[in-house]
């Protein structure tokens, strides 16, 4: 029986106009470097905290052009009906997830985003604090993004994963619209 739902943001339940890759060579090229580091938030954070509000900057930018997935509205009234808890876990900053999500925040049962004090995904950190906050258990809870970082996260932390588009993940959905069926099947077999 899912008790919990942890999405990630951006291209799960955001869709983004501006491309990470677009935003990310915004910023190499704002601080004039031409590395190309596997992960940006960890390159820039070691860098410094003026790196770290370029990155803020860039991300705003790109959430004030992003919107919420249409079936987001029919998702969250499912869940709500069904007393599941909802949580967001984002590598972004709070600011710029509040933008991309707009009055959809409210909505969410908690909100994670990397000024939160955790370890970033794919670490499991974080899910392990919301189970627990929730008192749910692994196998009660499922984390759905379309990256591997949040399979990964999710797994480590022995939950149902789900991947959006193509990847690894228990469950694979091309979007994310059939993630209530999916839970359907899951919970009343």
């Amino acid at each position: 029986m899912i008790r919990l739902v942890i999405f990630d943001m951006d291209g799960t339940i955001v869709e983004n106009k501006i491309p990470f890759s677009e935003m990310r060579d915004r910023i190499m090229k704002r601080i004039n470097c031409h590395e190309n580091p596997p992960h940006l938030y960890e390159f820039l954070k070691e860098k410094g905290e003026k790196y770290l509000r370029i990155l803020e900057e860039e991300e705003i930018r790109r959430a004030k052009y992003a919107r919420a997935v249409s079936s987001l509205p029919r998702i969250l009234d499912y869940l709500e009906k069904k007393k599941i808890k909802k949580a967001i876990l984002t590598r972004n900053s709070r600011k710029a997830t509040l933008i991309a999500l707009g009055n959809f925040s409210s909505h969410f049962d908690a909100i994670i985003t990397r000024e939160d004090g955790f370890e970033p995904k794919p670490s499991d950190d974080a899910i392990r604090y919301l189970l627990s906050k929730f008192g749910v258990k692994n196998e009660q809870c499922m984390v759905v993004g379309d990256y591997d970082y949040d399979i990964i996260a999710g797994k480590k932390a022995g939950c149902i994963t789900v991947r959006i588009g193509n990847g690894d993940g228990d469950y694979q959905l091309e979007k994310i619209d059939d993630i209530v069926k999916l839970i359907e099947r899951i919970n009343y077999p």
